[in-house]
């Protein structure tokens, strides 16, 4: 080989930050952190785990007794997929808005993951992994989360996987949510767990199509594979929740004022 020249019969090695691939393999070795993901926000529960944009496994259940089953998909999911607890690189929960209990829950899992193994951990806003979710060629998906009492958590998202925002989030009356669309009516749809009923309502737009939603969690764990992702486990503490509680905080009682008598001579 002469100064400064490769030798043609020596393979050339190819590194890119996520893969290593050699001439002559088959498929690339991943070095992408292996990431799980929770959702135990939503009426369908869901656990799943990847690696890269590489889905490698997805558990669900109804939310019924979700709780005492959460630790036993997520053993599935890892041993489906040949891996342990201490093999995680990253875990990612929904933070709401979503049922109060739920929420909680899958925060306080993922925290205690994070502790126990000491890797890195945030939380994803449900409305976005939504967004995500929602297979939709279009330009707009507004993402809803159904606040009872008629009233909706709902916030306009560009469509794809990697959704950004395209208004705030807002507590809206499900026959405002179509406001949400504005510019984007024939391009939009409206996707969320239940929202086929929003059809019933008078003056429905019969251009904005519904999408009922399904487990989440693999739509989560691939936006967690995104490199411009923030992990920031603060946020496994900063619950989001439909609306506030509906109590009222007792008020601190006040002391009834005393004036000082003089001293007698």
């Amino acid at each position: 080989m002469r100064d400064g020249a490769i030798d043609e019969d020596i393979e050339t090695e190819y590194i890119r930050p996520s893969v290593l691939y050699f001439p002559g393999m088959s498929s690339p070795i991943s070095t992408a952190p292996l990431l799980l993901a929770l959702d135990t926000a939503s009426p369908t529960v869901s656990v799943a785990l990847a690696r890269g944009a590489e889905l490698l496994g997805e558990r669900s259940m109804a939310m019924e007794r979700s709780s005492v089953q959460l630790l036993g998909l997520i053993r599935e999911v890892l041993a489906a997929a040949g891996a342990r607890p201490a093999d995680l690189g990253g875990v990612v929960a929904l933070r709401g808005p979503g049922s109060f209990t739920g929420v909680r829950i899958g925060l306080a899992t993922v925290l205690g993951l994070h502790q126990a193994l000491d890797v890195p951990a945030t939380a994803l806003d449900t409305l976005r992994v939504l967004a995500a979710a929602a297979p939709h060629p279009g330009q707009a998906v507004i993402a809803v989360v159904d606040a009872l009492r008629g009233d909706w958590s709902a916030q306009a998202f560009t469509a794809g996987a990697l959704p950004r925002p395209l208004s705030p989030e807002r507590l809206v009356p499900g026959p405002e949510i179509p406001s949400l669309a504005a510019g984007y009516e024939a391009e939009s749809l409206v996707t969320g767990f239940g929202v086929s009923r929003l059809a019933e309502l008078p003056g429905w737009p019969l251009t904005l199509r519904l999408a009922e939603a399904g487990p989440l969690a693999a739509a989560a764990v691939l936006l967690a594979a995104d490199p411009e992702l923030e992990w920031d486990p603060s946020l496994l503490t900063s619950p989001l929740y439909a609306r506030p509680p509906a109590v009222t905080l007792p008020r601190a009682r006040q002391s009834p004022r005393r004036t000082l008598e003089p001293p007698c001579p």
